[in-house]
């Protein structure tokens, strides 16, 4: 997609989300929402959760007129990429807020309330994406590696196992390929115990592990920038306590920090990149909103479901995906922007009933059972 195409889809598809869901129909989403929360990073998620689905638009495209998987857009690659690294710092900055100033915490708990949190929601999806390939794609003949295959699927993302079931070779789009993500957030989750063991000198901790992610730890492992967005989160929670900005000090770093990374292109995955980043995500736990963007009623209802937003993408974008790449037109004009548009609301307005019939049940149903003795936390 061109600059020009992907801006357009971008502003049509937000511009649509914000103005539908500010209307009463969507009250639903409010029911149980707390003041403690920071809205802006409620809001913030919504355009997060976004982004990744603004990148997988693309990838669809390119499914549908090669047969690939791939992005075209390097813009949308970024901001997909940049969607999931803010995710990740928001999942460290929020739990290591709940852990770094208690003297106990009790781990089964915290456990359960993230088991019931990630797992059912993921696991209606895998059960949903499973009907899909059977019913859309070319079976093979049922065998117990087909059950085995099958049943992987309801791991609850501790694996991100995602084997074929039929004789499609790429059967992960039918989830978009998301649920990798997962299994960080649950790898993250399993280190915090040993980050808890050193909480008292978690200013000392997080700069130490940050700088380590940066200049060595990528020579031992690929993986190294992933742990980095970890360590930024948890250290713009020490910094947080530390450096106190206004609203309007906050908007403005933030606005000019976007402004110089659009323009200055950091290299994804490569060190310049996490400093713009923690820039961005300081301000907006400082307070920043986009000067009320991030806390509108639409935002705040989107943020709320974002990870039904993150999650659920594929189960709209796979069908599109294999109805439109059996036809031999499909360009980047009006009509195929229409459909992008189309599939794009069909997500939020799905994410609405999957929040509110699977999510939140499963959290207000455990919620009153769990607590973490702490003196200060992060909602």
């Amino acid at each position: 997609m061109s600059v020009y195409y992907s801006l357009c889809l971008i502003a049509a598809c937000l511009t649509t989300a914000l103005v539908l869901f500010s209307l009463p129909v969507f009250r639903f989403i409010d029911e149980d929402t707390t003041t403690a929360r920071s809205n802006s990073l409620d809001g913030m998620r919504f355009f997060l959760a976004s982004f990744v689905i603004f990148h997988h638009l693309d990838c669809t495209y390119t499914y549908i007129a090669t047969g690939k998987w791939t992005p075209t857009s390097e813009w949308l690659i970024y901001m997909g990429k940049y969607g999931v690294a803010l995710f990740f710092m928001t999942t460290a900055f929020l739990f290591w807020g709940k852990v770094r100033n208690s003297q106990t915490v009790d781990w089964v708990e915290l456990y359960k309330k993230r088991f019931f949190r990630i797992v059912p929601l993921a696991t209606f999806c895998s059960m949903i994406a499973l009907i899909m390939l059977f019913s859309f794609t070319e079976s093979k003949p049922l065998t117990i590696e087909t059950i085995s295959n099958s049943l992987a699927w309801f791991d609850g993302g501790l694996w991100n196992s995602k084997p074929a079931v039929t004789n499609f070779d790429k059967s992960w789009m039918a989830l978009a390929g998301v649920t990798w993500t997962l299994r960080w957030e649950w790898i993250f989750y399993f280190t915090l115990p040993l980050f808890f063991i050193f909480n008292k000198w978690s200013i000392e901790l997080t700069i130490v592990l940050f700088g380590f992610s940066v200049y060595f730890l990528p020579d031992i492992t690929r993986d190294a920038y992933l742990w980095s967005y970890f360590f930024a989160g948890m250290l713009c929670r020490e910094l947080k306590d530390k450096i106190q900005l206004t609203k309007i000090q906050a908007n403005i770093m933030l606005v000019f920090t976007i402004t110089l990374a659009f323009l200055a292109q950091p290299e994804i995955f490569r060190s310049p990149e996490k400093f713009f980043l923690i820039i961005i995500f300081f301000s907006i736990v400082s307070g920043a909103d986009l000067f009320g963007l991030l806390t509108t009623t639409a935002s705040k209802r989107l943020g709320a479901i974002s990870y039904s937003l993150y999650l659920t993408q594929g189960l709209v974008l796979f069908p599109i995906s294999l109805y439109f790449s059996q036809r031999n037109e499909f360009a980047l004009d009006m009509k195929t922007m229409t459909i992008f548009i189309f599939s794009y609301i069909l997500i939020c307005i799905l994410s609405a009933f999957t929040y509110h019939l699977i999510e939140r049940p499963f959290m207000s149903g455990f919620k009153k059972n769990i607590t973490i003795p702490t003196s200060r936390l992060v909602k």
